[in-house]
């Protein structure tokens, strides 16, 4: 018996978290575009969200922030030392010295797409490394997420770690945020949904971030059987309003579907294919399909509340909770929570409670609860492999280790303007070299455990 668990993976902010508005089709991006942040708030904001999964049951492991500001891009335009490209930078190019600083690698549902053994060919856990090729800030993240995924998976039987996808090929993947897996528990098949924007039709919206080609490329690496997958292409309004990702408009959780009316092209015709799929891998059991009308929530209410970007987890007792935002809460005076707890309190779906925590820091870069994780199915086997080779796994002491780092080296706060001192820079050194200690990951020298 090799029982199967979803371990959770979230994202720390790293310690230049700022809001350079750097993702132009994300309107909370774009609206706190030059606003003061608090890398120290968000990263402490993000170990709460932690201990709250923790507390319900929940199965977490951590994934570490990545150097920056990125060096490799920057020396494509300057030389000299870090600290005089960062100072000649800040001078010359800020826009770019804002991208080099981005610490959305906090955001891991677009750190990779994952498959577990239960649903693959060859019985292996198969991670693909996205390659976020359509804004800047983001594709440099690939191939640092690449290699510490590698280190962290490289003890974990049976276990597979692609590089990104290239993109020259026309391949571009955004990573989970736009994948989902249906099943009827963690540990059994899965019906893997591909949601794509771009098929190189001139329906293609301007904005679309995920290519059909990149989730068939998916499909192969991960060896998923045709009756596995489904390709679902996304409503190119709800993109032009700022539907840059399907986790803004849907969320699943084992055999729960919850998704706006107008996330997909072929609208409801489009949820109707996905129960059929589902009813053919796994006859006789139901999938459980909560739409969202946008009479009851609008797809620019379900945007700006993050309403579809929350959490859904399965609980000890069987029974699942909504891991939500306070701004469902605060914003179109509450009527996203309102509906949130409607659901909730409906017998007909085994979602039974809401949880509100506040992410602000995150939320106000355009990033929710759903954005700050990576989901991956692991049998107990490969967890206890996990455990003995690198220091992910959740746990108290671990979470006060990391705060005791955040606390002394994170700075208050952090604009545009303070990018350009070097010392920010210095405090990300530490940061990488404490967290890497934690850890057991050298974070400064591409991710591989230390010797």
């Amino acid at each position: 018996m090799n029982p199967t668990d979803e371990i959770i993976f979230i994202g720390l902010p790293g310690p230049t978290h700022h809001y350079g508005g750097l993702s132009s089709d994300n309107v909370a991006s774009s609206t706190n575009r030059g606003s003061v942040s608090s890398p120290k708030e968000a990263a402490l904001q993000v170990l709460g969200l932690m201990r709250l999964l923790l507390s319900l049951g929940v199965k977490v492991a951590v994934l570490p922030p990545q150097l920056r500001p990125h060096m490799p891009l920057l020396r494509l335009h300057f030389s000299g030392s870090e600290e005089e490209m960062i100072r000649e930078a800040v001078v010359k190019a800020p826009a770019l010295l804002e991208k080099a600083s981005s610490a959305s690698a906090m955001w891991v549902a677009n750190a990779a797409t994952v498959s577990p053994s239960v649903d693959t060919a060859d019985g292996k856990l198969h991670l693909t490394a996205a390659n976020l090729f359509t804004n800047l800030h983001r594709r440099i993240e690939a191939e640092d997420t690449f290699t510490v995924l590698s280190a962290i998976f490289a003890g974990v039987p049976d276990a597979v770690v692609h590089p990104p996808l290239s993109a020259a090929a026309g391949l571009h993947d955004e990573g989970a945020a736009n994948h989902m897996r249906l099943s009827p528990g963690h540990g059994e098949k899965g019906l893997h949904v591909f949601v794509f924007g771009a098929s190189g039709s001139a329906r293609d919206p301007e904005s679309a971030r995920q290519s059909l080609s990149a989730s068939r490329a998916v499909q192969q690496q991960h060896r998923l059987p045709q009756e596995e997958v489904l390709f679902v292409r996304q409503n190119a309004e709800v993109i032009n309003e700022g539907v840059f990702h399907n986790d803004v408009i849907a969320v699943s959780n084992a055999d729960v579907l919850l998704v706006h009316e107008l996330a997909f092209e072929h609208g409801h015709s489009a949820l109707q294919d996905i129960d059929e799929a589902y009813a053919r891998l796994h006859p006789g059991r139901e999938l459980i399909v909560l739409v969202v009308e946008d009479e009851q929530l609008t797809v620019d209410e379900a945007v700006h509340t993050y309403f579809f970007n929350s959490q859904i987890i399965s609980l000890p007792n069987g029974r699942m909770a909504l891991i939500a935002p306070v701004e469902a809460q605060a914003l179109y005076e509450g009527k996203a929570a309102e509906l949130m707890e409607q659901i909730c309190a409906d017998e007909g779906n085994p979602l039974d409670e809401v949880h509100f925590v506040d992410l602000r820091q995150s939320m106000r870069n355009g990033g929710g609860p759903a954005c700050l994780r990576l989901r991956v199915a692991m049998t107990q086997i490969q967890q206890e492999a996990l455990a003995a080779t690198v220091r992910v796994l959740v746990d108290e002491a671990l979470l006060e280790e990391l705060e005791a780092a955040i606390y002394r080296y994170y700075p208050e706060s952090i604009t545009a303007e303070t990018l350009g001192n070097p010392a920010i820079y210095h405090a990300s050194l530490q940061v990488m070299e404490a967290f890497g200690q934690i850890m057991r990951l050298n974070l400064l020298q591409g991710g591989s455990a230390p010797a």
